[in-house]
């Protein structure tokens, strides 16, 4: 049967279950819904009902086999899909298929008879949409599972004939003989989906598998799952589209040197991992970015499941910084989640609800390694992926803390699967020295960007974090009051060395003076000698003079000798 005009497929009424099949469930064909009790069958069927006839003025039936049709809108109506006043205005019919548990069901039972009951309705109303909820109980009551397989054949015929979209509810187990019966059913629906209920650490979770979706390419993950006063929500984002551009403006870290170690700050809209074990200062690092964003008048959420908001209030004007000023200004939200009170699915969407209401530049999520605690690790990675296509998506600076165990750190973390996806990996860590623990700050990775090596000493003081140089000699790396000694002692020394230059300079330069004083006398007794010699030298040319003069008269005066 061919769609002309119309897509292939139709909304499921929940975001992130269309977001993940692609566009939703296939139009015209029939999606088994399987799940064990509670874990959302026939939510997910009067929900799909309900968003379509609200937001697309199309009209369902709802066929149950279980619950009175008064029960199960009343069941419904504390729901935002106003259930009760769709039934009233006819976009939805509920058709009672319950049948008497005690009535006696031959071989000859047919299900033709409700089936056009069905058509007419759909004819009547315009209907597109039909959800069988608990068809199962009704097959159940045949007398063998050969009966019951035949029944769903003829439903499926039924079905593809009419051209409804169809959601079919059954149970998973509990059945029997007709387990089996029941199994061969996903061979006929086009698109299977299995919702599985689960308690892990104490908490409930529940996650959803699309087993099979004929002609569509499907999520090979279980999805994370909400069931709430909201209804059904299945957390799925998108991966970052291929051919985004990731930005290259930087924002500050709030510490001017772990910005120089990062070769400009972090780049706005990446993922912050900050790890340590208790005490190490993750909170606070996070802090400084909120306080840096909010002073740039720019919106920051935190999120803590650890401490309560007045207590991370108050703990953190104790190193410079007033939370309070930023929420006067609405610029800060804080949000405290016990992690232990529910599921990671529902921590997560109730991030997100208050990232949508309150649209924040900067996210803090504090630890979200707590994540583990409400369903286990498996759950929480899956969570924490779609948690940084989520901020991603929208361009948030997100920091995600994480405790870990100083005795092997880089495993654990990874373990945790945030290390992997996290763009700045920064860790901190305790180095115990001469009877003191002093913080140590190392940036592990950071794409994209070139940065420092060096560990760098984390101080946490009035005015805020800070960092210092390590002194490393021969090995051995020195913080806190053993840094300031060995500093001081290196002081000493340089001085030490300097007067020690200056002594043997004014010595030279004493001698120096000497010579030149020695140097000037010796020039000047040479010149005196130099003009005793030039005059000696006169005197003798004039004697000589006069004695050749003196000869000459006593020949003239002879007359004895020529001219």
């Amino acid at each position: 049967m061919g769609f002309q005009g119309e897509s292939r497929k139709l909304s499921s009424g929940i975001e992130g279950l269309d977001r993940a099949l692609g566009g939703g469930l296939p139009r015209g064909r029939t999606t088994l819904v399987i799940g064990g009790p509670g874990a959302g069958k026939t939510m997910f069927g009067m929900q799909s009902l309900c968003v379509a006839a609200r937001r697309d003025d199309e009209a369902g039936i709802f066929v149950t086999f279980e619950e009175h049709p008064a029960d199960l809108i009343a069941h419904f109506a504390e729901f935002p899909w106003g259930v009760p006043d769709l039934v009233a205005r006819g976009r939805i019919v509920v058709v009672d298929a319950r049948l008497d548990p005690n009535a006696m069901i031959d071989g000859g039972f047919e299900i033709d008879g409700l089936l056009r009951i069905v058509a007419v309705r759909a004819q009547a109303i315009g209907a597109k949409r039909v959800v069988f909820d608990g068809i199962d109980v009704l097959f159940s009551l045949l007398p063998t599972p050969r009966d019951a397989l035949l029944q769903m054949f003829v439903l499926d015929r039924f079905l593809r004939e009419s051209g409804l979209s169809t959601v079919i509810a059954l149970k998973s187990g509990g059945l029997g003989d007709f387990d089996a019966t029941f199994s061969a059913v996903q061979y006929i629906a086009d698109c299977v989906l299995r919702f599985d209920r689960r308690i892990a650490s104490h908490i409930v979770s529940t996650t959803l598998e699309v087993v099979k979706y004929r002609g569509s390419a499907t999520p090979t993950a279980c999805l994370p799952v909400t069931v709430g006063g909201q209804g059904i929500d299945v957390l799925f984002e998108p991966p970052v589209e291929r051919g985004a551009i990731p930005s290259t403006q930087r924002i500050t870290s709030g510490i001017p040197r772990l910005d120089t170690m990062l070769a400009g700050g972090y780049y706005r809209g990446s993922t912050v991992l900050i790890s340590g074990s208790p005490g190490t200062a993750k909170t606070s690092l996070s802090a400084v970015l909120i306080n840096a964003a909010c002073q740039n008048g720019e919106r920051a959420l935190f999120v803590s499941f650890d401490e309560p908001e007045e207590q991370i209030v108050r703990n953190m004007r104790s190193i410079g910084i007033e939370f309070d000023t930023h929420r006067a200004a609405g610029l800060l939200r804080m949000k405290n989640m016990r992690a232990a009170s529910a599921s990671a699915p529902e921590h997560f969407q109730r991030l997100r609800l208050e990232a949508e209401e309150f649209r924040p530049a900067v996210l803090v999520v504090d630890p979200v390694s707590a994540l583990t605690k409400a369903g286990g690790a498996a759950l929480a990675n899956a969570l924490i992926e779609v948690m940084v296509d989520y901020v991603k998506g929208r361009g948030i600076t997100t920091v995600f803390t994480a405790l870990v165990d100083d005795a092997d750190p880089e495993r654990e973390v990874t373990l945790n699967h945030v290390s992997t996806i996290a763009d700045v990996w920064l860790h901190l860590t305790f180095v115990p020295h001469g009877g003191e623990r002093n913080r140590a700050l190392s940036i592990v990775k950071a794409r994209g960007a070139g940065h420092s090596n060096q560990v760098r000493e984390l101080i946490l003081g009035d005015d805020g974090p800070s960092l210092a140089d390590v002194y490393s000699s021969s090995g051995v790396v020195l913080m806190g009051t053993a840094r300031l000694e060995r500093e001081a002692e290196d002081a000493a020394g340089d001085i030490e060395r300097r007067f020690g230059q200056d002594t043997r300079r004014k010595e030279a330069e004493i001698r120096l003076k000497e010579v030149e004083g020695r140097l000037a006398a010796t020039k000047i007794e040479l010149e005196a000698r130099i003009s005793e010699f030039e005059m000696l030298k006169a005197e003798e040319q004039r004697l000589s003079g006069m004695q050749i003069e003196r000869t000459r008269s006593i020949r003239r005066s002879r007359r004895a000798d020529g001219p």
